[in-house]
């Protein structure tokens, strides 16, 4: 199996991504794949762009749902809320600051094109397939059981996903870039041949899973949760 890497919420923090990228970069990656959410609560979310953006190796960026947020205020796309109350809720404050922005106004009006394309561009998944019989599907979240895997294999980018989630008149929570539990509760069936690499989702919150003992397919290997296919023993399908 080649070097491969999976990076998942930043959140802004661009000390704790250069001491990560320190680390992997003497591993000499044969690529790495960014689950989404750079941005939003750290004080830095511009730098952490930045560093992405000019990092100068094979990189896959995918979307996440505080990536989401920020294109939905931008486009005043709502879907039954406010966009722009329901980012600056999660965290968009710091990253309006982070951009030298003193408010939504002077953010939609002022942001810079070469960002806003970053994060048009953004993937909604995608597939590695580092060796014989393997294959890994990356998704910021997970996988929503509302949603064919093969039409969220199908959705590229913002465009195709606003678009999809309308015609299906689906909420955004829906998403594979929200969903949680639902996936959780899922069964591997859904995405069969498919190892599922996801962020999202703290450890804490993964750990009151595992606690209330409600999904007995779930277990923990370095502190990651893993979705075995057939209870405790059985084959991993997720992490």
């Amino acid at each position: 199996m080649k070097n491969y890497w999976f990076i998942g919420d930043i959140h802004g923090e661009i000390a704790l991504l250069n001491k990560l990228l320190e680390a992997i970069l003497k591993q000499d990656p044969q690529q790495i794949t960014f689950v989404g959410d750079y941005i939003d609560r750290g004080p830095y979310s511009r730098e952490v762009v930045d560093r992405i953006m000019n990092l100068g190796l094979p990189v896959i960026c995918l979307m996440g749902n505080h990536e989401l947020m920020l294109l939905n205020a931008f486009e005043n796309y709502a879907f039954g809320y406010n966009p722009m109350e329901l980012w600056y809720r999660n965290g968009g404050e710091a990253t309006l600051q982070s951009f030298g922005f003193t408010g939504f106004f002077s953010f939609q009006s002022q942001m810079k094109t070469h960002y806003l394309q970053f994060f048009r561009s953004l993937r909604m998944s995608h597939v590695t397939e580092p060796g014989p019989g393997m294959r890994i599907l990356a998704t910021h979240a997970g996988i929503s059981p509302l949603i064919p895997v093969a039409d969220q294999l199908l959705l590229k980018d913002y465009k195709d996903l606003q678009q999809y989630m309308l015609n299906k008149q689906l909420d955004m929570e829906d998403s594979f870039l929200w969903t949680r539990e639902t996936f959780f509760k899922s069964s591997a069936r859904l995405w069969k041949g498919n190892m599922v690499v996801h962020g999202h989702t703290p450890t804490i919150k993964l750990k009151h899973f595992i606690q209330e003992g409600r999904y007995p397919h779930f277990d923990f290997i370095d502190n990651d949760l893993a979705i075995r296919r057939n209870g405790a023993q059985g084959e991993v399908v997720s992490v």
